[in-house]
């Protein structure tokens, strides 16, 4: 976050409430006994999207095209290239790079989609 710009007091603040998250479960015999959470990233927050976009970007930033050639929307990438070939190429590095840092890359979730961009010659 520090990267990025966010304010020292905003990351205090979001520091403080993931040291002291605690939650409960509700079962058919009662609630149980409050736990504290033990994940990195809050599951169902709504901080959660941001936190995650902002430390992927940081993570990322030396692997990223030029817009609109590479585009985060929260767990989602999106890579484009003209051909296929070099979209896998850009994927790879992307898997290497977010394997690196712990973090993987779903093959079985990737999607290609194919768009031709068309070229108009203008006459002078």
């Amino acid at each position: 976050m520090e990267a990025s710009g966010v304010s020292v007091a905003y990351i205090r603040a979001i520091m403080d409430m993931y040291k002291v998250a605690k939650t409960w479960v509700r079962i058919a015999g009662g609630d149980s006994d409050h736990f504290q959470v033990e994940m990195r990233l809050h599951k169902g927050s709504a901080l959660s999207p941001f936190l995650f976009a902002l430390a992927l970007d940081v993570l990322t930033c030396n692997i990223q095209g030029e817009v609109p050639w590479c585009m985060l929307f929260a767990n989602d990438i999106v890579l484009i290239d003209e051909t296929r070939g070099r979209v896998n190429a850009k994927l790879e590095v992307w898997r290497q790079t977010l394997e690196s840092k712990g973090l993987k890359l779903s093959r079985s979730k990737t999607e290609y989609f194919e768009c031709k961009f068309i070229v108009r010659m203008h006459e002078e």
